[in-house]
């Protein structure tokens, strides 16, 4: 089993650990209470990052290691810093906390290497936030699981740097189509209709800015982009920091992998693009577009989920919210008992309406 390197950024101050505060937008010790900003954070804990940057890469794995992790479900072992546990995870968390003093621990050789994020978004929303926000989607619905919206299942919303790739780039695409343009009028009792048709091309060259596709095989593709998009406004340069008191994994899609659905999304909206170019039209038909790619370039970002999963009768239901811009979806759960006792209630309901009814109009 691999062993870690870890890394904590504790308060210069009273050495406890640092957490970064998604409300203040700066990091705080929640110990003394002390704040400190992002060039703060950078400043005091440089020359350590620096050397970390450099030292932790993961070992190479030997074949013999390989069958032994393949055994041993893709753990590994981690020492918390501040109280010594030995703590075991799986091998593609790259941030934590420790489970038995609860120490935010960064996992260092997760994010090293060609694993080093270039780019993160830091949250800008709060638990209580993304806490009201799952309630908000929760409202009024009455056939959910009894026990799903409680504080235990609250307390489970994680705050999740997931792995993301963004392609950026520029297109040039090319249509061609049957155009038509129909007019109609009427006079006295004809209607005419006038039909002119055109042989219609259009070209165009657009660039793309980072389009992006999460690199987690374990995180629903279809739901982290029903919580786009991300405002790149916010975008940072990688730093370690960012990550205290949040849980973060390291991408397990190559962007190699990622390219086929990123070249999907672009193309479809490089297509929808040269289309509206030709809207003046009635209808088109016969279209035929071809979308080509250049100057293509891919960074690896961390950006910042709220992320709740509930397993209910052998089924995983998922909630996720943009930590940044509040944008939220999911998939909830319906009680087989409640349905049935709603279905049985509506029919009793009609059922008694009818007979009123009937005993009205011939009793």
């Amino acid at each position: 089993m691999d062993v870690v390197q870890t890394v904590t950024y504790q308060c210069p101050n009273c050495n406890a650990a640092l957490e970064y505060d998604n409300k203040l937008g700066g990091f705080r010790c929640f110990y003394c209470d002390s704040t400190f900003t992002d060039n703060e954070i950078r400043s005091i804990f440089a020359s350590r990052d620096e050397t970390v940057d450099l030292e932790t890469e993961e070992p190479e794995l030997t074949e013999e290691q390989m069958t032994t992790e393949g055994f041993t479900g893709q753990s590994a072992l981690y020492s918390c810093p501040n109280c010594g546990a030995n703590v075991i995870c799986d091998t593609l968390t790259s941030s934590t906390r420790c489970h038995f003093c609860h120490t935010p621990v960064i996992l260092s050789g997760r994010l090293s290497g060609e694993y080093k994020p270039d780019l993160i978004i830091p949250f800008a929303t709060t638990r209580e936030q993304a806490e009201g926000k799952f309630k908000e989607f929760t409202k009024g619905k009455f056939l959910l699981p009894s026990g799903f919206v409680t504080e235990a299942q609250l307390q489970n919303i994680s705050a999740l740097y997931v792995p993301y790739w963004l392609k950026s780039g520029q297109t040039s695409g090319h249509l061609t189509a049957e155009g038509r343009t129909i007019h109609s009028w009427t006079r006295g009792n004809t209607t005419y209709t006038h039909t002119k048709i055109y042989h219609v091309e259009r070209d165009a060259d657009m660039v793309f800015v980072r389009v992006p596709y999460d690199g987690s095989r374990r995180i629903d593709d279809s739901l982290m982009e029903s919580i786009e998009p991300f405002d790149y406004g916010g975008v940072k340069p990688f730093a370690m920091s960012y990550l205290s008191g949040c849980a973060a994994e390291k991408y397990d899609v190559t962007k190699e992998e990622a390219t086929p659905r990123l070249d999907e999304r672009i193309g479809k909206a490089a297509e929808e693009e040269i289309r509206r170019m030709a809207a003046v039209y009635t209808t088109l038909t016969n279209v035929h577009c071809s979308i080509n790619y250049q100057n293509q370039q891919y960074v690896y970002a961390l950006l910042p989920v709220w992320f709740l999963n509930y397993n209910y009768k052998g089924k995983d239901y998922e909630f996720a919210m943009n930590g940044q811009t509040g944008t939220m979806f999911g998939e909830l759960p319906v009680s087989p008992m409640k349905k049935f006792f709603f279905g049985a209630g509506v029919f009793l309901a009609i059922f008694i309406v009818a007979m009123l009814l009937g005993g009205l109009f011939f009793g």
